[in-house]
């Protein structure tokens, strides 16, 4: 027969065996319950990170639509007014060379009659001193001189002055101007004479004025 110590003492120890694997497994299902749960808060950060990169990335893509579209609007409109701007200074250098050419070609078929009246070819009052548009009417002269030949008589004509001696003298001095300037721009000298006339050769072309410049073949 048992001692009821040594009873009690088996009991325990069938207890404390019994209760170490419960707790055991208990300490497992509770290391796996906290596994799943650290698991799914993850899983659902991981989400939430998700759609907010996500968000954002769109956003930052919709703002650099946006900047481009406009930035290309502007490219587009500085280009056309740029492209306008050219386009309008081409038309413009066609057209002043257009003009140029067909003055000189003009001044040419006039000389190629034996008589031309250059009145674009003007003076300060009352001088020989040309004045500034007036070079670019003799450029356009030595260019129609280039192309045709023959000698050409380059008369000075004056509106009426104190003395008819005064006018003539005034008149001589401009032709001669004229057909140094003339020279300067290439034409030969030898091909050109200078005389003036005052006023005493009113202008028959009806041109306001008797101040001219004629060209006329010598013969």
């Amino acid at each position: 027969m048992r001692h009821p110590a040594i009873s009690t003492l088996l009991t325990a120890v069938a207890l404390a065996v019994a209760v170490v694997p419960a707790r055991a497994e208990a300490q497992d299902l509770l290391k796996k319950i906290r596994d799943q749960a650290v698991k799914r808060v993850e899983e659902r950060k991981a989400k939430v990170d998700s759609a907010v990169v996500k968000t954002a990335a769109g956003a930052v893509d919709s703002t650099l639509e946006k900047t481009g579209r406009g930035a290309d609007a502007v490219v587009s409109k500085v280009g056309g007014v740029a492209e306008g701007a050219i386009t309008r200074t081409e038309r413009g250098v066609r057209s002043a060379l257009t003009r140029d050419d067909d003055s000189a070609e003009l001044l040419a078929a006039q000389l190629a009659t034996g008589h031309a009246v250059v009145r674009e070819i003007r003076f300060a009052a009352n001088s020989d001193q040309l004045v500034e548009s007036a070079v670019a009417e003799l450029k356009r002269l030595a260019k129609a001189l280039a192309a045709t030949p023959g000698t050409f008589l380059i008369e000075g004509h004056t509106d009426s002055l104190d003395t008819p001696e005064t006018a003539r003298a005034l008149s001589e001095r401009r032709a001669s101007a004229v057909k140094a300037h003339l020279v300067a721009e290439g034409v030969p000298a030898a091909r050109l004479l200078a005389v003036g006339y005052g006023a005493a050769r009113p202008a028959a072309d009806g041109g306001a004025g008797n101040a001219r410049i004629e060209l006329t073949r010598a013969q």
